[in-house]
């Protein structure tokens, strides 16, 4: 047979023009093979190959374009085909190009008579494509599982009712659990109670497609009985039905953020609450309108001549002892800060708040005069201490803290026109 054109005139029988169509316009690549040689090739099997014409196959043996690989199961199946008349199911094989390009092909058989000979024909599909990608996602899987399993941080595969179903060493590591007590259960189990309805509810809405993803820092408590905050990520595995849980242990961060927080807040000599945060506590306060609050505006008496007589760490020294002092001299729901200097502040609030800030003026100036042991020797200071009550519908905080000041510098003034006129007595 010398073309394409003329096998398939003698397979169809001559003038079946429409068969001739039908074969070389067919989706798949057809062959018949006989005595061990193409004998035909429909347009796409020809392409398939390499090839212009049949006659460009037929200078060797059709076994010769298989991959060595693939060789001699090929021949086992040929021989199957054309002396056994065995029926071959698809199978996938590798056929060599005449331009030594590797092509994959899905393919099966049936055997018929070509010629009063006994032949096979070869239908196939070529799935090269379909191979890589196949590699492709294969390798991708296997980075991925090689990530997941030796990542740092802790890391699970969630269905969609939000339970694990794969985990990592450093999930367990962070859980305290092995993996059997981990899979199977929700990821927010071990997520502590105060916070375990804000995580179910960012898992939720990520299955719902509400979100991309969702993250934040909530508190653990492991089942040795350590609580933990752990910084959770969650986003969907594509187009798996799955989702991916990275979490990171962010206790020893929180623990520093919480101390330079607190750090902010409080001055650093007497370990009171500053300025800025005692003027917050104020504004909290009156932000209430009806309810009374009475600002006690303290200044020490006799405080610089300590301090320039015998040194700032004397003075320092006086602070710490005074901020102390006036720490014990308060209810626990009251407020003492240090407002700056030797200036201090409390804050009580309350419908009784006026009455008893002057019982705490009496107690305030009591532990104040007791005598205070320095590293340069025994000293005494006094206090001055002005009042001042409102509700947040006539004051803001600075407002109610000037009246306090104002209340202050005026008892202040009586008290040093007290002395003077005693000692001119």
């Amino acid at each position: 047979m010398s073309d394409g054109r003329t096998a398939s005139a003698t397979l169809a029988g001559a003038g079946d023009a429409w068969f001739q169509a039908l074969v070389d316009l067919s989706p798949d690549t057809i062959f018949v093979i006989c005595d061990g040689y193409h004998v035909f090739a429909n347009a796409r099997g020809l392409r398939l190959l390499g090839a212009r014409t049949i006659t460009d196959l037929q200078d060797r043996p059709a076994i010769e374009f298989m991959h060595p690989d693939y060789r001699d199961p090929g021949a086992a199946r040929m021989r199957s085909l054309t002396a056994d008349g065995e029926p071959l199911q698809y199978v996938e094989e590798k056929l060599v190009r005449l331009d030594g390009g590797v092509v994959d092909i899905e393919a099966a058989g049936t055997p018929l008579e070509f010629q009063g000979r006994p032949a096979a024909l070869i239908v196939a599909r070529e799935i090269t494509a379909r191979k890589r990608a196949e590699a492709e996602l294969a390798a991708a899987q296997q980075r991925f599982q090689a990530a997941f399993r030796n990542a740092p941080t802790g890391m699970a595969i969630l269905d969609a009712t939000g339970s694990v179903t794969e985990t990592n060493p450093a999930l367990e590591a962070l859980l305290a659990e092995p993996a059997d007590a981990i899979v199977g259960r929700p990821y927010w189990q071990w997520v502590d109670v105060t916070d375990r309805q804000l995580a179910r509810a960012g898992f939720h809405a990520l299955a719902a497609g509400s979100i991309d993803s969702s993250r934040g820092d909530l508190r653990f408590r492991r089942c040795d009985g350590t609580d933990a905050w752990v910084h959770v990520r969650l986003g969907a595995l594509a187009d798996s039905g799955s989702y991916v849980a990275h979490l990171s242990d962010v206790t020893a961060a929180k623990a520093a953020e919480q101390e330079l927080t607190q750090q902010a807040r409080m001055d650093p000599l007497t370990e009171l609450p500053n300025r800025a945060t005692l003027l917050e506590h104020l504004a909290r306060a009156l932000d209430k309108r009806v309810s009374d609050v009475a600002v006690l505006f303290l200044d020490l008496d006799g405080f610089k001549q300590i301090n320039d007589g015998y040194g700032h760490a004397a003075g320092d020294e006086l602070l710490r002892s005074m901020g102390r002092r006036l720490r014990g001299a308060i209810r626990s729901e009251d407020f003492v800060g240090r407002l700056g200097g030797d200036e201090f502040v409390a804050i009580l609030t309350g419908p009784d708040c006026e009455r008893r800030a002057q019982g705490l003026t009496t107690r305030i100036r009591d532990v104040v005069r007791q005598p205070v042991a320095l590293a340069v020797g025994e000293v005494s200071v006094d206090v001055s201490v002005g009042v001042a009550v409102g509700t947040g519908t006539a004051y803001d905080a600075k407002g109610l803290l000037a009246a306090a000041d104002g209340a202050m510098y005026r008892t202040k003034t009586a008290r040093h026109a007290a002395a003077l006129a005693h000692q001119n007595g």
